[in-house]
């Protein structure tokens, strides 16, 4: 059994590295690709949001519907398939710069992530410790995302310029994917043929639920950082930077509190302080306050993910948990911005406040439970430390 999962190695880090990073950094971009849109376009603020939230219902959708074929199908080639979608989708939107056709293309690639990720998340369950992989991915995928947030203002924030770079990660990737785990011959994958269980369901739609707050609060701080706090969006900036940078604390300590606290009770805890500084940021008018909450909240995230992604991992050897888990966590990434212009538009900032924050508090309680209930380890032990039979269900 020891031989059965193989160990995180350069060529599977390179593999997820060049997979489920480089899908994940078009999402981290989205903010960033709007004002291109509006800008180099001249699309409005409302059409460019629609857009991107399209493409990341296109993401979801591709998760979906690529969940049925990734417990036994080659992980590897589905990867590089969605990858070469990605190259064309915003290469295309890139050479054309004309607006349907960028549409179209942004569109396109973002379904060629869901691909991506749906295969990359999956072989997660494939190796021996699905915690420290997604630990892992989460640690560079943060790391990457400062890197290119970075870079991308010297770009002169250039629509085409912002395409050509994704379009290029695609292709990247393609050569970098060999390396992705699929499932191991000898062990059973009953669970690819199945319904998904109970337990499952619940964890997708409660993380989706959290990360719609999470996403209604992140696309309004400009809006919020201005208007209460007196920020200017030069400075926001330099705070997001910074909670980028709190997150990638967040995915190294994730892996310290599961082994020291459990993974239970470190999601509870861990999902309270987010939600108090999610709270903090809609309501409060005080600089130094806000700036902190704001830092505080990018670490707790980046320890989130890492802790649920894998949890999601454990319960199923397909893979097929994990990714139906992150496309409903997609789905509340699309819908966030909508939900949250709506709340700035027409409710006060304490019942915006309280919006967001009942229901994350909820979800850290019924993560609580579900991760006690569940049967994966406690504290991040090995994938082969536990019995087979308890690994390939998951409900």
């Amino acid at each position: 059994m020891n031989s059965t999962f193989p160990a995180l190695n350069p060529r599977i880090v390179i593999a997820f590295v060049g997979t489920w990073v480089i899908a994940l950094l078009a999402a981290n971009l989205v903010p960033v690709l709007i004002g291109a849109l509006v800008e180099d376009l001249g699309m409005s603020l409302t059409a460019a949001g629609t857009l991107a939230t399209v493409m990341s219902l296109g993401t979801a959708g591709a998760m979906f519907a690529t969940n049925r074929f990734v417990a036994k199908g080659d992980r590897p080639k589905l990867a590089r398939l969605g990858l070469g979608i990605m190259a064309v989708g915003f290469g295309g939107a890139g050479l054309s710069l004309q607006t349907i056709p960028v549409q179209a293309g942004i569109i396109l690639g973002g379904i060629g992530c869901g691909i991506v990720i749906a295969a990359s998340t999956a072989a997660s369950s494939a190796t021996r410790n699905p915690d420290n992989t997604t630990g892992t991915v989460m640690i560079v995928n943060r790391a990457g995302a400062a890197a290119l947030l970075a870079v991308v203002p010297l770009l002169g924030n250039d629509l085409r310029a912002i395409l050509f770079v994704l379009a290029g990660l695609g292709i990247a990737g393609i050569l970098m994917a060999g390396g992705l785990p699929n499932l191991p011959v000898e062990l059973p994958a009953k669970d690819s043929r199945e319904p998904l269980g109970a337990m499952a369901i619940l964890l997708a739609f409660i993380f989706g639920l959290w990360s719609l707050t999470e996403e209604m609060v992140y696309t309004m701080t400009e809006i919020v950082a201005v208007e209460n706090v007196g920020m200017s969006a030069g400075e926001l900036s330099s705070w997001l930077s910074v909670s980028i940078i709190g997150g990638l604390a967040g995915a190294v300590l994730a892996p310290i509190v599961l082994r020291v606290i459990g993974r239970s009770w470190s999601l509870v805890g861990i999902v309270v302080i987010s939600t108090i500084c999610k709270f903090l940021l809609v309501t409060t008018d005080i600089y130094w306050l806000y700036a902190s909450a704001l830092v505080t909240w990018g670490a707790m995230y980046g320890a989130v993910l890492t802790l649920v992604f894998g949890l999601a991992a454990r319960m199923a050897v397909s893979g097929r948990v994990v990714v139906f888990v992150t496309s409903v966590y997609m789905i509340g990434i699309a819908l966030g911005p909508m939900a949250g212009s709506w709340l700035v538009a027409y409710v006060t900032p304490l019942t915006f406040g309280l919006t967001v924050a009942i229901p994350s508090v909820l979800a850290g309680l019924i993560l609580l439970w579900i991760s006690r209930r569940s049967g994966v380890p406690e504290h991040g032990e090995t994938t082969v430390d536990q019995n087979p039979a308890e690994v390939v269900t998951a409900g």
